[in-house]
């Protein structure tokens, strides 16, 4: 994300993968397979994982939340999509996909989910994974600190593989010095010492860090004692390998905006998928480029 033309531009110093928290105990009341026997036996999918919340759901509990979205930041459903093939966007950012077949797909699931299932809480609906009333949430390892006083097991898994098969969704922030600054000499210093070996390892307490040396599940066991080694492995390193950023545009902030308004009519019982995401690329195409 912060290169062009072989250089570096900016350092990413948080390159974070979604995972799935889990409350294994509400999963078990439900009589479910939890994720972790799904996953031993080839079948976390997100078939399987919608019946699981379904069932949670049944019993008076939230099944699945995706945290940050509350229907409106829709870019954190790329960590559902991601599984469908489907993109917001065309990989040079000019053409919309959000009425490709796969993102059709991807998106009935996700409204079949909410409508019918009720395997995701509603719009308008308050959920709090952390507090013990929720099945799955998914989100980043940065969350894990909130389960620190937890009354609930939990666990935390790989996102469920789609039909095009196992993938990862990551977040990216990356730093860097505005050559036009007046400090920008004492920015570069500091640049330097923020993203030194020492510090870096440090960093890792919170982000994944981008040095390789440094990425390894020995190492932010240390800095990330809520999660073992096993998660870190699956979650953490084996994501940033094979993960794709969650959609980013140089024009992101009026696109976000656009493609939220243009969403709202999906969030309906009775919407038409297929003609809200038309209506999604009539509105943002202007903005990718005609």
């Amino acid at each position: 994300m912060w290169e062009r033309d072989g250089e570096l531009y900016a350092y990413p110093f948080s390159t974070s993968p979604f995972g799935v928290f889990v409350n294994t105990d509400l999963v078990k009341a439900a009589g479910q397979k939890t994720p972790r026997e799904l996953i031993k036996a080839g079948q976390w999918d997100w078939e399987h994982a919608n019946e699981i919340n379904k069932s949670v759901a049944a019993k008076g509990k939230n099944g699945l939340t995706i945290l940050n979205f509350d229907y409106k930041a829709w870019d954190n459903l790329a960590t559902v999509w991601q599984g469908w093939g489907a993109k917001a966007w065309s990989d040079d950012g000019g053409t919309c996909q959000f009425n490709a077949p796969e993102m059709v797909e991807a998106m009935t699931f996700v409204h079949k989910a909410i409508f019918t299932d009720k395997s995701m809480p509603g719009p308008g609906t308050a959920v709090d994974f952390f507090s013990g009333d929720t099945a799955m949430a998914v989100a980043q390892i940065s969350r894990a600190a909130m389960l620190k006083d937890a009354t609930f097991k939990w666990d935390l898994v790989p996102l469920p593989a789609g039909p095009k098969g196992e993938y990862a969704v990551i977040g990216q922030a990356g730093i860097g010095v505005l050559k036009k600054s007046p400090r920008a000499e004492q920015a570069t210093d500091f640049l330097a010492y923020f993203t030194n070996v020492a510090n870096s390892a440090k960093l890792a307490a919170y982000f994944p860090p981008a040095r390789g040396s440094l990425l390894t599940a020995d190492t932010m066991v240390k800095t990330s004692p809520m999660l073992n080694g096993d998660q870190l492995q699956e979650v953490v390193i084996d994501g940033i390998q094979k993960g794709v950023v969650k959609p980013n545009h140089k024009g992101q902030a009026e696109l976000a905006q656009t493609a939220r308004a243009a969403l709202d009519p999906l969030w309906k019982p009775d919407a038409d998928v297929k003609a809200v995401l038309d209506g999604v690329c009539t509105k943002i195409q202007p903005l990718l480029g005609g």
